[in-house]
């Protein structure tokens, strides 16, 4: 809830500060932009996930020089994590409309060069680089051929974008935070407020700025360990349609006939994916175990029962079963992320398990894999063989 972390931060630091459970961890936020509001709202959602931040940040537009010159304030904070928050503000030159292309090569470059030398001096950390890519400008002066003529902005910010996304494949732990895609998810009239720059030297909107800060902690908390590892699924109107005990397999709701159908094949398709990139799936509902195992016998299903490392389902209490789950497949309760349909389990699960992950997802199926994704539960930095 964006305006409620905005107005009530102070109050809700208050309440995280209570937990007396974290790990202090060191940050230093290098900027070519105003940052001092992006690390208020980046330490609540790192207290939230029970790291402690300290932070240290560079002088407004400092970053070059205290990556490159030296800084013994920086050097006496030994960061865990740096993070380098530039945006298309901070790009020194764009094409002009004379420039040939040869001239366009040299201004990328000379533009990936500067980076370049960024990344090799703090190497001498060892620590994580968390680095912005670029988000898009507001105006394109060349309309839709800015895209794709060489003189265009859009075309020089793909470009870079490109080259970061090299430079972060080859060099060891350089993390690439994507604001090009954030900003066009919130939509980049809203991203950037032409007011808050010229006043204080923000490059996003203050509206925009806990969707920033989220995403760094995505990142801060998947290079930390803290990720999840396993989605444990309710069944009955959840990873199909109607009740399976009732409706039999004919019965339920799965496949392409309809749009209810889709809207369920959608959301195994997900599911299907987390576990092919190695998430850990689970079963948790009230069910006779012969019915459940059943609906994934159906000749649409895109889940079968083999994608399952864990199977309950039974009569028993959701939150017994999930703490079985936890046991079975040896993590920790705070490894799981519960999708249910139903808003009394939900409430019952949280309640006795406080530490599970239970997002507010509706009855509406179509809202699942938002939820998920939306919150970074399963946020990887790397995916191995």
């Amino acid at each position: 809830d964006v305006n409620k972390i905005l107005r009530k931060k102070k109050l809700i630091k208050k309440e995280l500060l209570l937990n007396d459970n974290f790990i202090d961890k060191n940050i230093a936020l290098l900027s070519g932009s105003t940052t001092a509001e992006i690390k208020n709202i980046l330490e609540l959602f790192l207290l939230k996930n029970g790291i402690k931040p300290k932070f240290y940040e560079s002088e407004y537009n400092k970053y070059y020089e205290d990556a490159l010159f030296g800084n013994d304030e920086l050097d006496k904070f030994n960061p865990d994590i740096i993070y380098l928050h530039t945006t298309n503000k901070n790009i020194i030159k764009y094409p002009g409309p004379k420039d040939s292309s040869e001239d366009v090569d040299i201004l990328l470059s000379s533009e990936i060069q500067k980076y370049k030398s960024i990344w090799s001096s703090l190497s001498k950390f060892d620590c994580a680089i968390i680095q912005n890519n670029f988000d898009y400008t507001e105006n394109r002066n060349l309309g839709n051929l800015d895209c794709y003529d060489v003189h265009g902005k859009t075309y020089f910010i793909n470009k870079l974008n490109d080259e970061f996304s090299l430079n972060a494949r080859e060099i060891k732990n350089l993390y690439i935070n994507d604001i090009n895609y954030l900003s066009s998810y919130v939509g980049i009239r809203y991203w950037f407020d032409q007011s808050l720059w010229h006043q204080a030297k923000y490059a996003v909107s203050m509206e925009s700025i806990p969707e920033l800060a989220f995403n760094i902690s995505k990142i801060i908390i998947s290079i930390f360990g803290k990720s999840k590892k396993c989605l444990v699924l309710d069944l009955d109107n959840t990873c199909w349609g109607g009740v399976i005990g009732d409706d039999g397999l004919d019965g339920i709701h799965i496949g392409t006939e309809t749009a209810i159908n889709e809207s369920y094949t959608a959301f195994q398709k997900y599911a299907k994916e987390l576990k092919d990139r190695g998430i850990t799936l689970a079963v948790c509902s009230k069910n006779d175990f012969e019915n459940a195992k059943e609906g994934f016998n159906h000749p649409e299903s895109i889940l079968k029962f083999d994608d399952f490392t864990s199977f309950k389902a039974n009569w028993s209490p959701k939150h017994q079963n999930i703490l079985d789950i936890a046991k079975e497949i040896n993590i920790g309760i705070d490894s799981l992320v519960f999708i249910d349909d139903n808003p009394v389990e939900r409430d019952i699960v949280l309640s006795q398990i406080p530490s599970i992950s239970v997002p507010d997802v509706g009855s509406d199926v179509v809202e699942f894999a938002r939820h998920i994704d939306r919150n970074g539960y399963f946020e990887p930095v790397s995916l191995s063989d």
